[in-house]
């Protein structure tokens, strides 16, 4: 584990040993889980993860309208 600390205008020093994960410009996506850890995720990790499930679905005739258009929100950053 690795301290650091938040500034008065909310900013936080990215440790070195985690600035290649996080480099300085990247859009990242921010949750608190249910024990309240913050949780930074690059968006580009989570576009590839959506990547790769891309089309798997495709060929479903079960699956609802409404959840695909779900995916597709999520899909395009929504």
């Amino acid at each position: 584990m690795v301290v650091t600390k938040i500034t008065q205008k909310y900013t936080l020093s990215i440790p070195e040993e985690y600035r290649k994960a996080l480099p300085a410009g990247q859009e990242v996506a921010i949750t608190i889980d249910k024990l309240g850890r913050m949780v930074v995720t690059p968006i580009e990790k989570i576009r590839e993860a959506l990547a790769e499930s891309f089309g798997m679905w495709a060929d479903r005739t079960d699956i609802s309208a409404d959840s695909l258009r779900y995916v597709r929100e999520i899909r395009n950053g929504g």
